[in-house]
């Protein structure tokens, strides 16, 4: 990046014994030009004259003696930094100290073994030689920052002002001293365009992403004689060697009318003038960019391709200004359903694409597809003059299907070619014909779950949880199942996660949540007070509805709070515990217990469980497993007791499968179990009749 000046080595040799000048002379001038002298007066002398890149210094010497020299060269700011080697004859602790807190950089035990002179020369020299180029790096670099036209601030993880060279200065009004330390937001203000909104400094943003970003078209700056100027610029953030960012920079430059004039028309190529999205020309290149970082961070990446079918029609039959509406709002539409993280354009005339970088598995494409294709139809019920309406998606994935940008849009394109061809796909489908395969079984788990949602196909059973001394019912733990369209029962292996991936497990927890507390009144009103336990998933218990609907469907159905646990799992505790906590301790005022579900298998901090309002943990089925008569491993299941019992909760085995584990588990302390040994899940009647008749 910068030359650095090649400068020949100087070692400057001090010692009054001459046969020893003469060998370390024969062993070092291969390392670089040797100079010698017997006398301390000289030797600094010589030093100030050739500025030696290292220094032998003996310390017995007639006249100055090794430590005085020292001294004198640390004295005068030529020769302060020059490293110094002592050749000593004393080898205690005390010396030795001596020598490094003298300055001295190193120090050799006589005898001297020339080749290990040698050596620690070398590396003395290598270090110094190393210095020199970093110094001399940052004065290129220096003098480059303050020379250069473009305007430069640097800030640290904080946002505040570290470095600002002479352009910056100039351009923003003030100077570095003046802005050292303030947050980047004083020193340089930005908004959009005349008289629009703050915007937000993109040193923030580099900072909290980690990456490079790039200021948005028509940006100002005010400056501190208050006048707002255009600029233009782009900030990065700065890492350390341990890969952190600590800081970031920011490059930019002040705009004139000319120049504003030719982004404008640059931003004309590059956006598509209807939606202002990125057209495709701009789309592509960022796609090159993305398939670089991915073949770099060795992760995959998406690219949807999206059609309006029949758009033709809709505008034949509306009109081109009801078909450029039309497209603006389901562009809005499309990316009201991403995050910040993908790139949404628009292809040609009815053609909209979404890249998706960083993407964890081909279900998450999938997911997204279906999301926006069912967000769209159900916006377009608003315009029920638009008969048939629908939208096809074609569905390539980098490095799977293709390893550069063409290929894969021109297999996104294939892949939207045969769902619109073929409807028994749901208009959606992927390039790869394995990846198809997962994506049909999961459609079509997908639509057993609406199915299930639409038909009330949702089946609860009950496990019963035991009294590990009486054998007596406690009460029933229970579980969510779904019927497909044959009437088979589809176990929660092979649909919660995707429900909670869709989040279909709102409404599938609600309509459970409804059957149960039916199912407990029936039993009240046969005299049978049996107490619930309710498996909640976080995607659900955090939903805003969520603690409304179970509070009024208490209410209505006049369900005592008394006879109802909440089963969660620790994986919530990793998000809003504030919020969680709140919602906890309302359910908890009004009797219903809660219990932490497979403790021990996720988050497992003991600070949650001594701040949020808990009644019992259940030991996962994992650890009791263990539990075998030949080999038994009983730590885990011990612990999880014994601090049960420490802070006055209760603590309910699950996966209970044997003799030996039932009346181990109650030798552990563990009042309630559940398991196969006991009875599998099984309907409300079959409670009733083995437990309670």
């Amino acid at each position: 990046m910068f030359s650095v000046s090649e400068a020949p080595i100087r070692i400057l040799l001090v010692d009054d014994d001459a046969n020893q000048i003469t060998v370390l002379h024969q062993v070092l001038k291969p390392l670089g030009q040797v100079f010698f002298e017997q006398n301390g007066v000289k030797a600094c002398e010589q030093a100030l004259k050739i500025i030696p890149d290292v220094i032998l210094l003996d310390i017995e010497m007639p006249g100055f003696n090794g430590y005085q020299v020292l001294e004198k060269l640390k004295c005068d700011h030529k020769t302060a930094n020059i490293p110094v080697i002592f050749i000593t004859a004393y080898n205690s602790v005390d010396d030795q100290l001596r020598c490094l807190r003298s300055g001295a950089v190193d120090f050799i035990i006589k005898p001297l073994q020339p080749e290990l002179v040698a050596a620690r020369v070398s590396t003395q020299l290598k270090l110094k030689d190393r210095e020199r180029k970093l110094l001399e790096v940052s004065q290129h670099a220096r003098v480059t920052l303050e020379s250069i036209g473009d305007a430069v601030i640097t800030t640290n993880i904080d946002g505040q002002v570290t470095y600002m060279n002479p352009t910056a200065e100039l351009i923003t009004g003030i100077t570095l001293n003046e802005a050292k330390h303030k947050p980047i937001e004083q020193v340089m203000p930005l908004r959009l365009g005349n008289d629009g909104p703050a915007h937000i400094n993109p040193i923030r943003v580099a900072i909290a992403e980690h990456r490079i970003v790039g200021m948005v078209l028509n940006c100002q700056m005010k400056s501190q004689n208050n006048q707002w100027i255009h600029v233009e610029d782009s900030a990065a953030p700065l890492i350390s060697q341990a890969g952190k960012t600590i800081g970031a920079v920011i490059v930019f430059n002040d705009v004139n009318e000319s120049q504003a004039m030719a982004l404008k028309m640059s931003h004309a190529l590059q956006y598509d003038q209807l939606t202002k999205l990125p057209n495709r020309f701009l789309l592509m290149d960022k796609l090159k960019d993305k398939i670089s970082e991915s073949q770099n961070s060795g992760s995959m990446l998406g690219l949807m391709l999206l059609d309006i079918d029949r758009f033709k029609l809709i505008n034949e039959e509306f009109g081109f200004d009801f078909g450029d509406i039309l497209l603006k709002k389901l562009a809005q539409q499309i990316k009201s359903q991403l995050t910040k993280h993908e790139t949404l354009s628009r292809h040609t005339a009815d053609e909209f694409i979404v890249l998706v970088p960083n993407l964890e598995t081909p279900s998450h494409l999938a997911s997204l597809a279906i999301q926006i294709q069912e967000h769209i139809l159900k916006f377009m019920t608003r315009h029920p003059e638009v008969h048939n309406f629908s939208i096809s998606i074609g569905l390539s994935i980098f490095p799977e299907d293709a390893c550069d940008a063409q290929s894969l849009m021109l297999h996104a394109d294939a892949a939207l070619h045969r769902a619109k061809k073929d409807a028994s796909h749901g208009r959606l489908c992927f390039y790869s014909q394995d990846m198809e395969s997962v994506y049909t079984s999961r459609r079509k788990r997908y639509i057993q779950l609406k199915n299930a949602i639409a038909k009330h196909l949702v089946v609860p059973l009950y496990q019963p949880i035991i009294c590990a001394k009486t054998g007596h019912l406690q009460a029933v733990e229970a579980l969510m199942r779904i019927k497909d369209e044959n009437g088979n029962m589809i176990p929660p292996s092979e649909f919660i996660t995707l429900a909670e991936e869709t989040e279909l497990i709102i409404p599938l927890g609600e309509l459970m949540i409804n059957l149960v507390f039916d199912q407990q009144i029936r039993w009240l009103n046969q005299g049978l007070h049996i107490r619930v336990c309710i498996n909640i998933s976080p995607i659900q218990f955090l939903d805003p509805s969520f603690l409304p609907f179970i509070l009024s469907v208490m209410d209505q159905k006049a369900i005592n709070p008394n006879m109802v646990e909440l089963e969660l799992t620790e994986s919530l505790m990793l998000e809003n515990l504030t919020q969680i906590k709140s919602d906890m301790d309302r359910l908890r005022k009004l009797g219903t217990s809660i219990s932490i579900d497979d403790f021990g298998t996720g988050y497992s901090c003991l600070s949650y469980l001594r701040d949020l309002p808990v009644d019992s943990l259940k030991i996962d089925k994992s650890f009791v497993a263990q539990l075998n008569i030949d080999n038994p491993d009983e730590v885990l299941v011990k612990t999880i007791s014994t601090l049960a019992q420490s802070m006055k909760l209760s603590s309910i085995a699950e996966g209970v499968e044997s003799q030996f584990q039932a009346q181990r588990l109650q030798e552990l302390g563990v009042p309630l179990l559940q398991g196969y040994y006991f009875s599998k899940p099984v309907t409300a009647d079959q409670i009733q009749t083995r437990y309670l008749i």
